[in-house]
């Protein structure tokens, strides 16, 4: 039965974390510094590969492929106790199935409800704090650029009712995860969140009371 396991990545995917996130964080820099999408790199899950043409820029692309690295379900860091209901729900009444075939069934919308890799800070606002930066002379080295994307391309897994919730609440640059205060969502405490990050949560008052 699904359960926290989906918070544990693929062990050969988490193998492959280090080199993806350097091969990212330089292709990024590349492009903020030239303007210019040269051939993005190889990740080591082919699901997982850039595609850069008229509707996808570099920016963007990179964005949303750092949310997932990890995994866009199973393994993503961060999972509403809500969402997790309804995949234990869907597993109950669809045994048999791996968790990662019940995590996409339950995406696809076919049930009263289904959950979403969300992003925490909208998307489509870092791309444009980031486009603004081609070009000049503040583009973050790459240390900095790692730590920036760590902080404002996040995925989080959510019910379709709480990505509505959330849909037009303002964003916060101080702290991305306030966007979800005040809502009905609640996230699964994880041992491998930094201590950033699980300050950050916790200031947004989202984990489950004890």
């Amino acid at each position: 039965m699904p359960s926290l396991d989906v918070l544990l990545p693929d062990p050969l995917v988490a193998s492959a974390l280090p080199e993806d996130r350097r091969n990212l964080v330089r292709y990024l820099r590349d492009y903020l510094a030239s303007g210019v999408g040269e051939e993005p790199p190889q990740l080591h899950t082919s699901h997982k590969q850039l595609r850069i043409d008229e509707r996808r820029e570099p920016i963007g692309q990179v964005s949303w492929k750092w949310s997932e690295l990890s995994g866009k379900y199973i393994g993503c860091p961060f999972w509403s106790t809500e969402a997790l209901r309804v995949v234990v729900g869907l597993d109950e009444r669809w045994p048999g199935r791996t968790p990662k075939r019940v995590c996409e069934r339950v995406s696809k919308g076919y049930f009263l409800e289904s959950i979403q890799h969300e992003s925490v800070f909208p998307r489509l606002e870092w791309v444009a704090r980031l486009q603004a930066l081609v070009g000049t002379a503040s583009i973050p080295s790459e240390p900095d650029l790692e730590a920036l994307l760590d902080r404002f391309s996040v995925g989080c897994v959510l019910t379709r009712t709480q990505v509505d919730e959330v849909a037009a609440r303002p964003s916060n640059a101080d702290n991305p995860w306030l966007r979800f205060q005040g809502t009905s969502i609640r996230l699964l405490p994880n041992s491998a969140w930094t201590e950033q990050q699980r300050a950050s949560i916790r200031e947004a008052r989202l984990l489950e009371p004890c």
